[in-house]
């Protein structure tokens, strides 16, 4: 059913004010909000194309830190995301895509008073209705300040500053590009967003000034509406007042139901140099029915409802810095950081994906911190393809820190339901779910450049179609630097195809039925330096997916966590050297690979060593060391031409690849013992001659 808007609620005080400033017929176009599964509109509206790569090559080598803020709800310069931020922050500066303004009309929300181009000023008084300028009314009342400007000639900015409790509704011309600049303004809402700008084909241009604050007061489980029996009711409501098709929520309180704190239902693109946090329990806090572009500025959320970011076209990021903090944790409902959703239709067609070049990530979430949502199998309505969206991550640059930390619950299709209320405190009953992952795109991930570290309780990263699931890394114009690591879950899962075919991988899971590397089709070895540190002793490596030679080793051989181990060639240099993690306890295998291990050498795997120089991140040598002392051969491994799979105590699926060699004290053939003091870890480790 269609849900209240916002501009629904400023109709109503237009027409209750009966605006004689208005001289003319003032038409309105009703944007439509509610949840992000209403109807979609076409992408158009100016500014929709993506904005150019300019993002530069920073130091690769520097190893990330993690996410290094800590999530404080607060209004003020002290007390909010960025307060405790000790990273750094992505470039700022101008949209080129923001148009020429007509007109530059500033609100102080101290005085109510509007100035047109630098003018004379004009005070709103409440419960009425005054003409800012040709075209542009505005009116309030306690809760509302509306602005109409559907009837102004040619693009107009409002530049807001000051402190108010009454929510903004801007509605525009349809394609209108209407600028908003935050400038130093602090709003807190109560029962509506606290910005709004319609309709739904309009381009809003956010330019960031000072340090701006928006909240609303809306609360997880309430059925905002005009009406208690008007699109929501509960049990207060007399039943005379109850309109057809109407819902019954858990409580009913009077506001509206509209998505986001900042909301449009166009197009939304932020940039310039200042800073916004944004603090919401309900749903969103940043939200756009069609596309958000994010190209400058300093932009934090605050969020005990759903979804610091949410959009249905796209996410698009080339600058600027975003931190997330989502701690809610209503059942089913647990917060999540970037969120596009998808629109399976004509104009949803091959959108619905997220795309990073460049600028500054930083997410703690419950739920999953970054997805591409649109699920074929799901989602999908109709058996035509050709309106499907694409649902895939794609990220060339930037700086990413992700940390999830709600405990998996799988959906494990066993008929067990649940009952709990949703955001509008309407009844559900389901199965219940949970899956904190880091960076999923339903139909892939790709990754050719940026520094992206993950820590997650499920998958850190994922790619679920069945069959046509993808998961890429490659070189792209730099070489990306990817550290991660599930603690209950895969490192990498890929429904389809895993690919490494470039960059620095190091891909951590300890858990005993989990790995570093899981795939449903190949593992695709043919570049990079990579690790993958897998719970269980499953090897996915092939011969038929692997050009570039790729050890499998058992833990017995690798040696244990907290030490370091290294991989040298005849003349004892280092070619490879990993220091594997003490957060983990076991582990069962690890699949190691890198250009250095060529063929027609013999290689000794090293454990326990120490290393000189070099460089590393997640205790992956990317600059390797100089020296290697200490510690105690393993096992040796001759690479030949004929193969670029081998394997050194490891054991399970896939195809093995040619044995390495226990040192002479261990013997070698049947048995053998693993190095003293090791012992098998987790559910591998087995001696050479068990496979």
């Amino acid at each position: 059913m269609e849900k209240p808007s916002l501009t629904k609620f400023a109709l109503a005080l237009m027409a209750a004010l009966a605006l004689s400033a208005c001289g003319h017929s003032c038409h309105h176009s009703s944007s439509s909000s509610g949840t992000d599964d209403a109807n979609q509109e076409q992408p158009g509206g100016g500014g929709d194309e993506q904005p150019g790569d300019d993002s530069g090559n920073g130091d690769s080598g520097t190893t990330s830190s993690g996410v290094n803020f800590t999530c404080e709800k607060g209004m003020d310069s002290s007390d909010n995301l960025f307060a405790s931020y000790a990273g750094d922050y992505g470039d700022s500066g101008t949209d080129p895509n923001a148009p020429e303004y007509a007109h530059t009309v500033t609100l102080d929300l101290d005085s109510m008073t509007f100035k047109v181009d630098g003018g004379a000023g004009t005070v709103l008084a409440e419960d009425e209705g005054a003409e800012i300028m040709e075209g542009v009314i505005a009116a309030m009342d306690d809760d509302l300040l509306v602005i109409d400007l559907s009837e102004a000639e040619g693009s107009i900015q409002f530049s807001l500053s000051g402190t108010g409790t009454r929510a903004i509704d801007i509605t525009a011309a349809q394609n209108a590009a209407v600028g908003l600049e935050l400038n130093g303004v602090s709003i807190t809402s109560g029962n509506y967003p606290a910005i709004a700008v319609g309709p739904n084909t309009a381009t809003v241009y956010v330019t960031l000034k000072g340090d701006n604050y928006l909240a609303d007061s809306r609360e997880f489980g309430t059925g905002y509406s005009e009406a208690n029996g008007t699109d929501y009711y509960d049990t207060n409501a007399l039943a005379a007042d109850i309109d057809e098709d109407t819902e019954e929520t858990q409580q009913w309180a009077l506001g509206s139901d509209a998505n986001g704190v900042l909301s449009t239902n166009g197009i939304m693109r932020i940039a310039g140099e200042g800073s916004l946090n944004v603090e919401t329990g309900y749903k969103h806090g940043i939200y756009a029915k069609n596309r958000i572009y994010m190209l400058g500025g300093k932009v934090g959320v605050y969020n005990e409802g759903r979804n610091g970011i949410q959009s249905k076209n796209g996410f698009d990021m080339s600058g600027g810095t975003v931190l997330l903090c989502g701690v809610g944790t209503n059942t089913n409902k647990q917060s999540r950081g970037i969120i596009v959703s998808g629109d399976e239709s004509e104009d949803g067609a091959g959108l619905g994906g997220i795309t990073i070049t460049d600028g500054v990530i930083g997410i703690k979430t419950v739920s999953k911190a970054i997805s591409a949502k649109w699920d074929i199998e799901d989602d999908a309505e109709t058996a035509d393809t050709g309106d499907d969206p694409s649902p895939v991550v794609t990220i060339s640059g930037g700086t990413i820190s992700i940390e999830t930390t709600g405990k998996v619950i799988d959906s494990d299709g066993n008929g067990a339901k649940i009952t709990y209320y949703d955001e509008d405190g309407l009844a559900v009953t389901e199965e219940e779910k949970l899956t904190p992952e880091g960076i999923e795109g339903k139909l892939g991930v790709l990754i050719s450049g940026g520094k992206i570290t993950v820590s997650t309780t499920d998958d850190a990263l994922n790619a679920s179609r069945d069959g046509d699931g993808y998961i890429t890394i490659k070189d792209g114009n730099e070489s990306p630097y990817v550290v991660l690591e599930s603690s209950s879950a895969d490192a990498i899962d890929s429904n389809g195809d895993i690919n490494i075919e470039g960059g620095v991988v190091v891909a951590v899971s300890s858990l005993g039925s989990e790995d570093g590397f899981d795939c449903d089709g190949t593992l695709n070895i043919t570049g990079g330096l990579a690790i993958g540190i897998s719970g269980s002793s499953m090897t996915y490596a092939t011969e038929n997916g692997s050009t570039q030679n790729t050890f499998v080793i058992g833990s017995a051989y690798g040696g244990k966590p907290g030490t370091t181990m290294a991989v040298t060639n005849s003349a004892g240099k280092a070619v490879f050297a990993y220091e594997i993690p003490d957060s983990i306890s076991s582990y069962g295998i690890m699949t190691l690979t890198s250009p250095e291990l060529v063929a027609g050498d013999t290689y000794s795997v090293m454990s326990g060593v120490t290393l000189t120089g070099g460089s590393a991140t997640g205790g992956l040598y990317y600059d390797l060391p100089t020296t290697v002392t200490g510690g105690s051969e393993t096992g040796t491994i001759e690479v030949t031409a004929n193969t670029h799979l081998y394997s050194l105590g490891a054991q399970g699926g896939g195809n093995p690849g040619d044995g390495g060699n226990p040192p002479d004290s261990q013997g070698g053939g049947d048995g053998g013992t693993p190095p003293d003091g090791q012992g098998p870890g987790g559910d591998g480790g087995n001696p050479p001659g068990d496979f």
